[in-house]
């Protein structure tokens, strides 16, 4: 491989891990919010400040963009953005950040809500555990795509599930009523997986990411006016939280996996998301000084093991 690409993937995958760093640890201000507001308020704000944290940068390189290109070469094509769209073409085929952003903002809300909802009535290690279950879910769905992961991946699945088992499952595995909620949850994030994986490379990666949170603010907010009466007081306390969701979870983690995407394959991609977990469960050590059991730790060990097994280039 030209060590160029080899490099550039590697860049890309750690953007994946900057992903999955910043969802990690934003459990924990997840949790202290919860205590305030409801599920689709908390959504909502946190949509939102996503979308505003995004709007300067997309605006700043709008300008830049515009200032080294003031001129146009003379042997550059002339553009077709005037020209008239055929017939043929359905209306989101013209508009395709329109398409990307509705599309990746519905799956994103609706697995967020299914999360919410499902945490409510099932066990937190339940609720990691099943979640997490999209690593399994995505090479799934790629089959049924006509792509076929090879044998390292699969191994690699097969450790990254026994070590969530290890790290998030403290007592013994019985479905609840939550736990289907969870399940439908994992499906979700998994579609929003191959939904980014499919328009990634075909639209610009900030407006995507832009896009899909203001997508996601829309539909919460329906919900909220509807479920929900957040009170100003509540509001105030579960701000600091929903800041910090709102900008590492929302504003830098999904757009990493929207630009890290582009050049990881999907299943990998999600191999190295579900790193989530590990630097939840770190995190909660770190912070909130938890206890790490033997078996924690060895889980976090096979999941590390997991992701370099299928990030690694074999040597031919």
């Amino acid at each position: 491989m030209n060590p160029i690409v080899k490099n550039r993937k590697f860049k890309y995958a750690l953007a994946l891990l900057a992903a999955a760093f910043f969802w990690g640890t934003t459990f924990a201000a997840q949790s202290i919010g919860a205590d305030y507001v409801g599920p689709f308020t908390y959504l909502t704000i946190r949509s939102y400040i996503g979308t505003a944290f995004l709007l300067p940068f997309i605006f700043g390189r709008s300008v830049y963009a515009k200032g080294k290109n003031t001129e146009t070469p003379e042997n550059t094509p002339p553009s077709k953005t005037g020209e008239t769209a055929s017939p043929k073409n359905s209306f989101f085929a013209r508009h395709p950040l329109l398409t990307a952003g509705v599309c990746c903002g519905f799956f994103l809300f609706a697995s967020s809500a299914l999360q919410q909802c499902g945490i409510g009535y099932s066990t937190t290690a339940n609720a990691s555990f099943i979640t997490a279950m999209y690593v399994v879910i995505v090479p799934l769905l790629s089959l049924f795509l006509g792509r076929k992961p090879g044998v390292r991946v699969w191994i690699s699945v097969i450790l990254c599930v026994a070590g969530l088992y290890l790290l998030c499952m403290k007592e013994g595995f019985t479905l609840s009523y939550g736990d289907i909620f969870l399940l439908l949850c994992a499906f979700g994030f998994s579609l929003q997986i191959m939904t980014i994986n499919h328009f990634s490379p075909k639209v610009d990666g900030l407006k995507l990411s832009a896009s899909q949170f203001f997508t996601v603010a829309i539909l919460a907010t329906v919900c909220m006016l509807l479920f929900e009466h957040p009170e100003k007081d509540a509001l105030i306390k579960a701000m600091p939280s929903i800041l910090y969701a709102g900008i590492f979870s929302n504003g830098i983690a999904y757009t990493c996996q929207i630009i890290g995407q582009k050049h990881v394959n999907p299943t990998v991609a999600s191999l190295i998301m579900c790193l989530e977990s590990v630097f939840g469960t770190l995190s909660g050590w770190l912070v909130l000084h938890e206890v790490l059991s033997i078996r924690e730790i060895s889980g976090c060990v096979v999941m590390f093991g997991a992701i370099l097994l299928c990030t690694i280039p074999a040597k031919k």
